[in-house]
């Protein structure tokens, strides 16, 4: 009897001890969860300059009004939804539980000053950054080391290096050529109108195809580009000028071998563009566009019979 009653007081000790260890870690979870701050301390709007480093490369960001613009690469428009989003997961960041201290971490992580993955300098409109953060190695999915500069401690934050290249070319606003809402289309044997919502042939001289129309309206409307063109090649441009709701817009593509390019008459840079997308503008010609009168045939008897005709039968 006295030994069961040993036994029964120990196992409630250690109930005790575990309900108290179990409580002070709460209660110490929840105080450090009252205590974690923001790793960037200015609100991202305030921001005006990016600079993102690698160790052997680098690139600048700079906003002017409300555009992001890449100096290095003749002040072409960067990718501002893509920077904008990489901001707010940056102002999403908080302290905790660092994962080391030490000087020999920082090497470790590979977050040290002449070490690391990734630098970023963030800047509000002086030239002194106002945070400065060192990225490195991964202890997970999706997931980094990272120390600000000026503190020891090293944290594990959900965010990727990958994220944040230092070349200015993979920056570039892809979609800088993009006509938008179209309204008209004069290409390099056709004229093409939008009215009431349906495409038609400028002059109305034959039967459309909408499906051919509506795809090349969309390939100019989504136009991407790949890069800055290195050079101006010899060949016969392309030229159509599209009409949108804020003006026109001439458009000239070319092709040197294997290689295709665009201009836009409001930009005097040259681009490279993928092969699908030069064929879907430069490559169609008045006969696409054309309805065959076997389509029309087939799509007049696809039609819903008149109440005439339904009597008949």
């Amino acid at each position: 009897m006295k030994k069961l009653q040993f036994y029964l007081s120990g196992f409630l000790a250690l109930q005790l001890v575990l309900a108290t260890g179990l409580f002070w870690r709460e209660h110490r979870q929840q105080e450090m969860q009252q205590q974690r701050e923001p790793l960037l301390a200015v609100e991202t709007g305030q921001i005006e300059k990016l600079e993102i480093s690698d160790g052997d490369a680098s690139v600048t960001l700079r906003k002017q009004g409300d555009t992001w613009l890449l100096p290095e690469l003749e002040k072409l428009p960067a990718n501002a939804d893509k920077l904008d989003t990489l901001l707010e997961k940056l102002q999403g960041l908080r302290t905790g539980w660092p994962v080391a201290t030490t000087d020999s971490s920082r090497e470790r992580f590979e977050v040290a000053e002449d070490r690391f993955r990734k630098r970023l300098r963030l800047y509000t409109g002086g030239e002194k950054a106002v945070a400065e953060f060192y990225l490195g190695t991964s202890p997970g999915f999706r997931k980094i080391h990272l120390r600000s500069d000026g503190d020891d401690a090293v944290y594990a934050v959900e965010l990727s290096s990958f994220e944040w290249p230092a070349k200015a070319a993979d920056w570039l606003d892809k979609k800088l050529l993009a006509a938008g809402d179209v309204e008209a289309i004069d290409g390099p044997d056709y004229r093409l109108a939008k009215r009431d919502g349906k495409w038609q042939f400028d002059a109305g001289e034959a039967p459309l195809n909408s499906g051919e129309a509506e795809q090349l309206a969309d390939a100019l409307k989504n136009l991407r580009v790949s890069k800055l063109a290195a050079k101006v090649p010899e060949a016969e441009p392309v030229r159509v000028k599209v009409t949108t709701g804020s003006g026109e817009l001439d458009y000239e593509f070319l092709q040197a071998d294997e290689h295709f390019y665009v201009r836009r008459g409001d930009r005097e840079q040259l681009f490279e563009l993928s092969r699908s997308a030069f064929d879907r503008i430069a490559g169609v010609r008045n006969e696409q566009l054309v309805l065959e009168e076997k389509q029309e045939t087939e799509r007049t008897a696809g039609e819903e019979p008149t109440a005439d005709s339904a009597a008949q039968s």
